[in-house]
C-alpha cells in the first residue's frame, strides 16, 4: 500500500464525501437493517447538521479527503487557525482500517505541530476504544472528559512523544 495523501475537497467531491461519510456512520449506528430510503436520508441530515456545526464553531476548518493508492478511503478536518492545531473530526472507511493508513495520517500532523511548535488536541469519543488506544500508542496524552469525548494533546516537547 502507499503512502496516503490528503487533498483538498472540491465541489465535484462532496458525492464522494458522503459517501464516506455513510459508510463509517452507518456502521457505526448499526444501520444495516434500515431502509435504505430512511437510512440515506438520516445519514444526510447527520452528515449536514454535523459540517454546518463544524465550520460554526471553527469557521478556519480545513477539510481534505485521505487517498490511498488513487482512491477516496476517509477525510480529515482539522483547525489550523490558532495557537493548538486541533483535529476535529478523522475517519477511515471500515475496509481500510489496520493498514496504518491512519497513522500515517496521524504523524503527518503531528510533525505539522511540532514544525510550528503547537501542541496537537483532539477529541475522541469515548465509545471509540481502538481510535484511544492508537492515539495513546502515538504519544497523546489524555487531558480531560467530557459526557461523550475523551480529550487528548500531544506534544512534541514532552518525554514520550
Amino acid at each position: 500500500m502507499s503512502t496516503p495523501e490528503v487533498k483538498d475537497i472540491g465541489p465535484d467531491e462532496e458525492t464522494t464525501l458522503f459517501r464516506l461519510f455513510s459508510a463509517v456512520r452507518s456502521q457505526e449506528l448499526r444501520m444495516d437493517h434500515w431502509d435504505p430510503g430512511l437510512r440515506t436520508r438520516m445519514l444526510r441530515l447527520q452528515f449536514e447538521a454535523q459540517r454546518r456545526g463544524y465550520r460554526e464553531q471553527w469557521p478556519n476548518v480545513c477539510e481534505r479527503l485521505i487517498v490511498c493508492d488513487g482512491a477516496p478511503v476517509g477525510w480529515l478536518i482539522v483547525d489550523r487557525s490558532g495557537l493548538v492545531l486541533r483535529g476535529i473530526d478523522m475517519a477511515i472507511v471500515p475496509e481500510s482500517r489496520s493498514l496504518g493508513i491512519g497513522t500515517r495520517v496521524i504523524r503527518a500532523l503531528q510533525a505539522e505541530a511540532a514544525g510550528s511548535a503547537r501542541p496537537f488536541s483532539i477529541a475522541v469519543l469515548r465509545s471509540n476504544v481502538r481510535a484511544r488506544e492508537l492515539y495513546l500508542r502515538l504519544g497523546f496524552v489524555v487531558t480531560g472528559e467530557t459526557d461523550l469525548h475523551t480529550l487528548m494533546e500531544w506534544r512534541q516537547d514532552r518525554p514520550d512523544a
